[in-house]
Formats: structure tokens, sequence, C-alpha cells
């Protein structure tokens, strides 16, 4: 089995493993291959220089769920190629097949595209709340070849379910000078909170007719999985979450993600526990220019809570396996994620209403 990551590290391909797997593929012979870190540490990635360009080497898991939620998204991929939707090619091996398994692993090449950064304007997140709305328009209706994975996401999220009794143990582990009642607290509270924003939400979304909103959803849409050129999206990268699921669940966790105000290496006491509503509403207003796909006051209304289940379901699970967070004292990470919950809960109605005035054309 290929090397993985050891505790709070990163996995790595060895030269072994990538000329093994790079042989399968149909591309020129490389002259260069460097570790590209980004992304998930557990899933290790490096860019591929050959004569007729770059590629983007990825190893998955190899278990049959993995290659299930590979097939999935492969499939998902192919087809919006098809649709002239722009996603990074997938390459193939001399046998025609878009992956390669090998020594327990799966491993996927990709046609690497340069782009830019989301830098939080407006004119970004408008132009990227468009571009989600077309791949939900795009695969509206499609039957996959592959069997479509088990239901997941940050709704209702069984991981979530698994890590409420590990959170504070983890925490203190990492940490043993954390003060336990501070952190006991902190945890039921945001264990109460994802309950109530849970309830809230399911309301709508296993309400009569709710099955008519759904879509193939990306999963994990948020800034870091688009690349921009002159402030506008170019391409959408990382469909490892890609399933059918009601597009209100993609919109509301992209809401979320464009809203956050930058942290880069900034201690997490100089975090700012709000949202920016204007990146907010310029989003939801590039989501509604697709008229058909528009959400309903309904959706709008539950909005905050599913944005209040994204936040917790993001660094909940990470936080119980290690007592870290991005290398970031987890008691520290889930004050935080507790204190912009409220204030996403406290400004419920004006969010909301928000949603309802830019779908609604106001």
């Amino acid at each position: 089995m290929p090397n993985s990551a050891g505790a709070g590290g990163r996995a790595t391909l060895t030269p072994k493993e990538v000329k093994a797997v790079l042989a399968q593929f149909a591309l020129p012979a490389a002259t260069s291959v460097h570790e590209f870190r980004k992304g998930s540490s557990r899933f290790p990635k490096a860019i591929v220089e050959t004569a007729s360009g770059k590629c983007l080497l990825k190893r998955r898991g190899g278990s049959p769920e993995d290659e299930a939620r590979i097939a999935y998204a492969h499939d998902v991929q192919l087809a919006l190629s098809a649709h002239h939707f722009p996603v990074p090619a997938l390459v193939r091996t001399h046998e025609g097949a878009s992956w390669v398994a090998w020594e327990g692993a799966i491993y996927e090449l990709f046609e690497f595209i340069e782009g830019d950064r989301f830098h939080r304007s407006a004119g970004e997140a408008r132009e990227s709340g468009l571009f989600l709305s077309r791949l939900h328009r795009t695969l509206k209706g499609w039957k996959p070849y592959a069997a479509p994975p088990h239901p997941g996401g940050y709704h209702k999220s069984r991981t979530v379910a698994a890590s409420w009794g590990r959170v504070a143990s983890g925490i203190l582990a990492a940490d043993p000078h954390a003060a336990q009642a501070k952190v006991a607290a902190c945890v039921a509270d945001l264990e109460r909170q994802y309950a109530a924003a849970m309830d809230h939400s399911t309301h709508v979304l296993e309400a009569p007719g709710s099955e008519s909103r759904i879509s193939v959803i990306h999963g994990d849409f948020h800034p870091g999985n688009l690349l921009f050129v002159a402030g506008s999206p170019i391409v959408m990268i990382d469909f490892d979450a890609v399933r059918p699921d009601q597009t209100v669940v993609d919109i509301a966790n992209g809401s979320l993600q464009f809203g956050m105000h930058p942290v880069g290496d900034k201690p997490v006491s100089q975090w700012v526990p709000t949202l920016n509503l204007v990146t907010i509403e310029a989003f939801l207003r590039g989501y509604a220019l697709s008229g058909p796909m528009r959400l309903s006051r309904a959706e709008c209304t539950i909005i905050p809570s599913l944005m209040i289940e994204a936040a917790i379901a993001e660094c909940v699970p990470r936080v119980a396996l290690s007592g870290l967070f991005a290398k970031r004292p987890g008691a520290e990470v889930l004050a935080f994620v507790r204190e912009k919950t409220h204030w996403i809960w406290e400004e419920r109605e004006r969010i909301a209403t928000l949603c309802w005035s830019c779908m609604s054309g106001r």
C-alpha cells in the first residue's frame, strides 16, 4: 500500500509509485514530476510535466466505496465536458479507462489548468454564483451510467453525529492544558446548534415536492475549487463530493464560503466571526440569473440553518480526529465557530430576506 499521511502529516507519492502508475496512462514520457501541496493531506498530488503539457496526478483510496464514488464523479465530469462545461479533462489509460488501480489505491490524471485564486471581490462572487447555477442547470435531469453515491454532505451528517463523543477528548489529547470545562461547554453548544439547525432545514428539505429541486450538486463548492482569470471563474475542480441532492445545499454552503473573511496566517484570536453580506448578496444574485434554478421563498428561509450545519460540519470531525484544525488549536477554532454560528442565527432573518430579494429580482 502506498505511504499514507502520518499523524498531522501529508501523504506523498513515491517515485516507484509514480513511475508504475504513469506507465498505464496514454501520455508522453514525463520530463519532470514534483509534489503539489494543495488540497487534502490524505490524497497526495503531483504535477507531471510532459512534452504536450502539464497534468495533475492524484491518489485516492482503493475501497469498493471509493471506486464507486470515483466512477460516478468521472461520469459527471465526462458529461459536463460533453456539454462544454469547463472542467479539467481526464487523461485516459492505454485501455481507455479514466483511472488506474495500483497496490490498493486508485489514481486519477487530469489536465492541469493555470488560473488565479479568488480575491474576495463582489464581482468574482457574482460570477461564481452564475457558474454554480450553470452546473445545476446543465445536469438537471441527467441520467448517469454509474450508480450515484449514498447521500452525504454536511446536512444530517453521519460523520458529525459520530464525532461529538470524541471532540473534547481529541482536543485534550492534543493540548492537555486546555480548559476542560470550557471545551465541554463549547462542544455541547455546537451540538445543540447543529441539531436545531438540522431540524429547521429538514422541514423544507423533506417537504412534499422537494424531490423536484434535485440536480447534481458539486458537494464542496467554495472559492478554492474554482480557478479565475480576470475576475471570472474559468474552470471548476475537485468533484470528490459530487452527488444528486437538492441545489439549496450547494447554494447555502457557497453563501457561507464566499461570505467568509480572509484568515491567512492570522492567529484564531484575530479571525472575524461575522460574514461579508456584500459578497453573499453578489453570489446569490449571480445564481439567480439562472431563472429556472432560483430558490423558492421556503428554501431561502433555511439558508441560515444550512450555513450553520455546514460551518460546524467543516470543523468538528477534523478536530475530533486530531484535536487540531489546519494545525491550529481545536479549542480555539471551535470557540470561533461557535461565535460565528451564533452570529448567523442572530442574523437569520436578514440573510433569508436577502436571499429572497436576490431570487425574486428585487
